[in-house]
C-alpha cells in the first residue's frame, strides 16, 4: 500500500534526523578528553558550556514549537536542520572555552526544533494506536546517534585530527536535507497520495481539518491552561535530567573514574545507548499492545513507564560496581529504562494533544526538559570537580523516583482534549 510506504520513509526521515542530532551534540563529550588539553578545559568549563548549551535549547523550544505550528513541519524542519549542521561544523573553529561556548549556543538554539517538528509529523501521519511505537522509532535516533558518536567521532579524530570530526558530523544534516524536501509533504496535499490514502489518514486524526488560518502563537494559547500540559512540563523537567547525564558525561567518567582512553571510550561507550533505543522498542511495542487489547491510554502509558522509572534507579549503583564491566552494566540498566520511559513520553503528548497544537505543546513541555537538563548539567559539572561522580550518581537515580510520582499524580487521566482544529500545514 502506497501509503505504508510513505509512512515508512517520512519515519526513517524523522529517525535520521534524530541519529544526526545526536552525533551532533555529542562530539563535543566524545572529544572532552582531548579538548581538556588543547583547548585548556576544565570541568567547570565544560559544565558551563554544556549549561549554555541547554540554556539555549531551553528558550527556543517553545518559539519553534510555536513556529512550526505556524508554518508547517516541511519548511520550518528545514530550516531548523540546516542551522544546526553549519553550528555543528563551526566547533572546528573554536580556539578556547568562550568561543566553543558560543558555537554551542547556536546549536542548542537550531538543534530545538527537531522534537517538536518530529512530534508534530508523527501526530499528522500515525494513528493513535500505533504512536508510541512510531515515536520511539523516531524518538530512537537519539540512542542510535548517541552510538554512533563515539566510534565515529573518535576515528575522525585519530585519523584526521579532532577539528575534522565537527566538519565531517556536521555534513551528515545537509545531505539529510535534500532527501527530506523530496519526500515530505503535508498528508492534505502531498502528490504521492490516492484520495483514499488522504481519507485514511485524515480519518485516523493525522490530517487537521481547516477551519481557518492559524496565527502565530494560537496553539500556545490554547492549551497553556490545561492540566496535562503542566503536568507533562513537570514530569519531563524532573526525568529528562537522566538521559542529558548519561549523553554528556558518560564519555568523561569513563575516563576519570575508569581510566578508559579515547579509543577505550569509543569502543565500549556506546553500549548503555544501544540499550536506550531496545528500551525505547520495548516501552513503545508494549503500550501500544496494551492499548490495542483495550486498556486505557492512562494505564498502557503509564504502567510501562513506572517500570521505567524503576529501572532507571540502576543509576545508584554505577559508581560502587566492582569493575568497568558491572558499572557500564548498571548504566545500561539505566539507559534502558530511560527508554521505556522517552517513548511514552513522547506518545502522551499525541493522545493529549491535536496535531495542529503538537508543535507548540511538544516546545512546552520540552522547555522543562531542557531546563531541568540545563540546571542538572550546571550541577555536575561543580560536583564532579569537588566531590567527583559518586554524589551524582546518586541524584541521578532518585531523580527517576521523583518523575514517577509527578507522572502518576500529576498528568492525570490521558485523554483528548477537545481543541479546534486549524491547519496551516506546508
Amino acid at each position: 500500500m502506497r501509503l505504508e510506504r510513505l509512512r515508512w520513509l517520512i519515519l526513517g526521515l524523522l529517525f535520521f534526523s534524530t541519529v544526526i542530532n545526536y552525533v551532533d551534540r555529542q562530539a563535543l563529550s566524545v572529544l572532552l578528553p582531548t579538548l581538556r588539553g588543547e583547548l585548556h578545559l576544565s570541568s567547570a568549563d565544560y559544565g558551563t558550556i554544556t549549561t549554555m548549551f541547554m540554556l539555549a535549547y531551553t528558550v527556543a523550544q517553545i518559539p519553534s514549537g510555536m513556529w512550526l505550528d505556524k508554518v508547517g513541519t516541511r519548511f520550518g524542519f528545514s530550516l531548523f536542520v540546516g542551522l544546526w549542521s553549519a553550528a555543528a561544523m563551526l566547533h572546528a573553529f573554536a580556539r578556547g572555552a568562550v568561543s566553543l561556548g558560543v558555537f554551542r549556543v547556536l546549536l542548542g538554539f537550531s538543534e530545538a526544533g527537531n522534537w517538536p517538528a518530529g512530534g508534530k509529523t508523527v501526530a499528522n501521519w500515525f494513528p493513535q494506536k500505533r504512536r508510541a511505537l512510531t515515536m520511539a522509532i523516531f524518538d530512537g535516533g537519539s540512542a542510535v546517534g548517541a552510538i554512533a558518536a563515539p566510534p565515529l567521532v573518535a576515528l575522525l579524530a585519530l585519523q584526521f585530527g579532532w577539528r575534522s570530526a565537527f566538519i565531517v558530523t556536521g555534513l551528515l544534516g545537509l545531505i539529510w536535507l535534500a532527501g527530506w524536501l523530496w519526500i515530505y509533504r503535508a498528508p492534505e496535499n502531498h502528490p504521492w497520495l490516492s484520495a483514499e490514502d488522504r481519507a485514511q489518514v485524515l480519518a485516523d486524526g493525522g490530517g487537521a481539518v481547516q477551519v481557518k488560518k492559524a496565527s502565530f502563537g494560537d496553539a500556545f494559547r490554547r492549551i497553556i491552561g490545561e492540566r496535562q500540559l503542566w503536568g507533562l512540563f513537570v514530569t519531563r523537567m524532573v526525568a529528562t535530567p537522566v538521559w542529558w547525564f548519561y549523553v554528556f558525561w558518560l564519555p568523561d567518567y569513563l575516563s576519570k573514574g575508569r581510566g578508559f582512553s579515547l579509543k577505550e571510550i569509543g569502543f565500549f561507550a556506546w553500549i548503555p545507548y544501544l540499550t536506550v533505543d531496545l528500551g525505547k522498542m520495548t516501552g513503545g511495542a508494549l503500550s501500544d499492545a496494551l492499548l490495542g487489547r483495550g486498556r486505557s491510554a492512562t494505564f498502557a502509558r503509564k504502567s510501562v513507564m513506572v517500570g521505567g522509572a524503576l529501572a532507571m534507579m540502576g543509576g545508584l549503583f554505577v559508581v560502587s560496581a566492582p569493575n568497568a564491566a558491572a558499572a557500564i552494566a548498571w548504566a545500561s540498566v539505566a539507559t534502558f529504562g530511560f527508554g521505556m520511559w522517552s517513548a511514552n513520553i513522547l506518545a502522551l503528548h499525541a493522545d493529549v494533544f491535536s496535531s495542529d497544537t503538537m508543535g507548540t505543546a511538544v516546545g512546552l513541555t520540552g522547555t522543562g526538559a531542557s531546563l531541568g537538563g540545563a540546571i542538572f548539567t550546571y550541577v555536575v559539572g561543580q560536583v564532579v570537580d569537588k566531590s567527583g561522580y559518586a554524589p551524582v550518581f546518586w541524584m541521578v537515580g532518585t531523580l527517576a523516583l521523583a518523575a514517577c510520582l509527578v507522572l502518576l499524580f500529576g498528568v492525570g487521566r490521558v485523554e483528548r482534549l477537545n481543541q479546534q482544529n486549524i491547519s496551516n500545514e506546508n
